[in-house]
């Protein structure tokens, strides 16, 4: 069994789906998160968790939050996923939940 897992930045994993042929549309999706939300005057960066498992069912799964350096904590509960377009889904959720966006806005 091999595991590897990698941490992106945003544009690192912009280049990410790119060369791994994600459709145009959830790589627009993801683009237009937000790089850093603040919560109580905390700022959270974006941080994205890919791990691949080449073992019997090859496969990816990926995490997307928001961590701050200076709190040493994630801003929402951990979730992982083998499909892409449903982590981006869950996190843009969780930040209209949080009131961090408003999806009117996030919409144009």
């Amino acid at each position: 069994m091999s595991v590897h897992p990698e941490i992106y930045n945003k544009e690192g994993f912009i280049d990410f789906l790119k060369n791994h042929a994600v459709s145009d549309d959830i790589i627009t999706k993801f683009a237009k998160l937000p790089n850093t939300v603040v919560r109580s005057g905390e700022e959270f960066t974006l941080d994205v968790n890919s791990t691949w498992y080449n073992v019997g069912d090859t496969h990816y799964s990926f995490e997307l939050n928001y961590y701050s350096n200076d709190l040493i904590e994630y801003l929402f509960n951990s979730k992982v996923f083998e499909d892409i377009e449903v982590c981006i889904n869950n996190i843009l959720c969780e930040l209209v939940i949080g009131n961090y966006i408003d999806i009117k806005d996030w919409k144009k």
